[in-house]
C-alpha cells in the first residue's frame, strides 16, 4: 500500500487534545470549570468533569491528556503509515457534549472546534477535522454546526446517547437535521467509553459492568444499534433523504444482522405501523444514505461487504489510541480476503465520496507517495 498510486484516507482517527485547548481556546469565564486531570485514591489518573470522576484511562493513554500534539508529528505518523489524508475525531473531548450544563457544553465544543480547525490548517488537504456539537439547545447546535463548517471542518459529530430524555429521532432535532442536510456535510454518530451518566446524557450498559473492558465492549455496538433504529426506524432518513449518516467505531459486523432484524420486524403487518410511516425497508434506507467504518483486523468485513455493498464501508485505524495497531492499514491491503477493487474502495474511495473530498489533490499526494523509494 505504501507504493500504491491511489488515495488512502483514514476515515476515523483521533486527535490528542492538549491543555492549550482550555488555556487558549476556552473563554476565561469557563476556564475554572474546565475538565481537569486528577489523581484518585488508588493513584490512577482520571478526568474530573462537572464534579464527576470518569473511569480510569486505559493503559497506554494515561500520559496523553494535556500534552499538545504538533501537527508535524501527526503528518509524520501518516507518512510512516502510508496515509494520504486522516479524518480527525476527538479523544477526551468526546464527553464534552454529554455534560449536564448546556452553557458549559456549548463553550467546550466551540473551543474544541476552534482548536481542531487551527490544527488542521497546517495541512488542510491531509488533516480533516470533524466538528462536535452539543444538542442541549437545538438552535445553538445549528449555529455551531454552521460556524464549524465555515471554519473548514468536514463533518459534524453527535453522540448516540439520549440527551435529557431525547433520542436521536426526537422531533426537536428535526431542524438540526435539516441544517446538516442543507450544509451538505455528513452527520456522524460516534460513541465513546468512560462517560458516566449525568443529568445530561445516559449510556447503555453503564449500570451493569464497571470494568472498562466490559463497558467498551457494550457501549459502541449497542449504542450504534439504537442510533440506527432511531434514525431509520424513527423516520429521520425518510424525512431527510439527502442526509448522509455514518455510524463509526463499532466495526461493521453487527450491521447485517441488525438490518435483517429491523427488516423482519418492519415486514410484519402487526408491527409496521410502529415504524414512523417508512416507505422503504430499513435496510434500503441504510443503503441509500448510510455508511459505517470497519477495523482493519475485523474478520466480518467480507460478510458485511456482501450484505451492505462495497461502497458502504470505510476503513478506520483509530490511531493513535491504545487499541489501534501500527501498520494495520497496510496489512489490510496485503492480507484482507477481498478483491483489490473492493479494498481500494474501503481504503479511500468510499471516504472521498462520503466526506465530499476533492479527489484531485489526494491523487497527487498518492502519486508522490508511490514515487518515493
Amino acid at each position: 500500500m505504501h507504493g500504491a498510486p491511489f488515495p488512502v484516507v483514514d476515515a476515523d482517527a483521533h486527535i490528542l487534545e492538549g491543555q492549550d485547548l482550555f488555556d487558549h481556546y476556552l473563554p476565561p469565564a469557563f476556564r475554572h470549570r474546565a475538565p481537569r486531570l486528577v489523581t484518585d485514591e488508588r493513584g490512577g489518573r482520571r478526568m474530573l468533569y462537572e464534579g464527576r470522576l470518569l473511569p480510569p484511562f486505559p493503559v497506554g493513554e494515561q500520559a496523553s491528556w494535556g500534552m499538545p500534539e504538533p501537527p508535524a508529528a501527526r503528518l509524520a505518523l501518516m507518512d510512516a503509515e502510508g496515509i494520504d489524508a486522516m479524518v480527525l475525531f476527538p479523544s477526551k473531548a468526546t464527553f464534552f457534549p454529554a455534560g449536564a450544563d448546556a452553557g458549559l457544553a456549548l463553550a467546550l465544543v466551540r473551543a474544541y472546534n476552534d482548536y481542531l480547525a487551527d490544527f488542521c490548517r497546517a495541512a488542510p488537504q491531509r488533516l480533516l477535522g470533524v466538528a462536535l456539537v452539543a444538542l442541549h439547545d437545538v438552535e445553538a447546535a445549528i449555529a455551531e454546526a454552521r460556524r464549524a463548517v465555515a471554519l473548514g471542518l468536514r463533518a459534524v459529530m453527535v453522540r448516540p446517547n439520549p440527551l435529557r430524555g431525547r433520542r436521536l429521532d426526537d422531533p426537536a432535532y428535526f431542524p438540526f437535521y435539516a441544517a446538516i442536510e442543507e450544509l451538505g456535510v455528513p452527520l456522524i454518530v460516534h460513541e465513546t467509553t468512560g462517560v458516566l451518566p449525568t443529568a445530561g446524557a445516559d449510556r447503555y450498559g453503564v449500570d451493569r459492568p464497571d470494568q472498562y473492558a466490559f463497558t467498551h465492549l457494550i457501549s459502541h455496538p449497542f449504542e450504534q444499534m439504537l442510533a440506527v433504529l432511531a434514525l431509520i426506524g424513527g423516520g429521520v432518513l425518510e424525512r431527510f433523504p439527502r442526509l448522509r449518516v455514518g455510524f463509526f467505531e463499532a466495526g461493521c459486523g453487527w450491521l447485517p444482522y441488525w438490518l435483517w432484524r429491523m427488516d423482519e420486524h418492519f415486514e410484519h403487518p402487526a408491527l409496521r405501523p410502529q415504524f414512523a410511516g417508512l416507505a422503504l425497508r430499513p435496510s434500503e434506507y441504510f443503503r441509500r444514505q448510510c455508511f459505517a467504518t470497519c477495523e482493519p483486523e475485523e474478520v466480518t468485513v467480507p460478510a458485511a461487504v456482501a450484505a451492505l455493498g462495497s461502497d458502504k464501508i470505510l476503513l478506520a485505524s483509530d490511531l493513535p489510541h491504545y487499541d489501534s495497531r501500527r501498520g494495520a492499514l497496510y496489512a489490510f491491503w496485503a492480507e484482507a480476503p477481498l478483491p483489490e477493487p473492493v479494498k481500494r474502495r474501503l481504503l479511500g474511495e468510499n471516504a472521498i465520496a462520503f466526506y465530499g473530498l476533492d479527489a484531485g489533490p489526494l491523487r497527487e499526494l498518492a502519486a508522490a507517495r508511490a514515487a518515493r523509494p
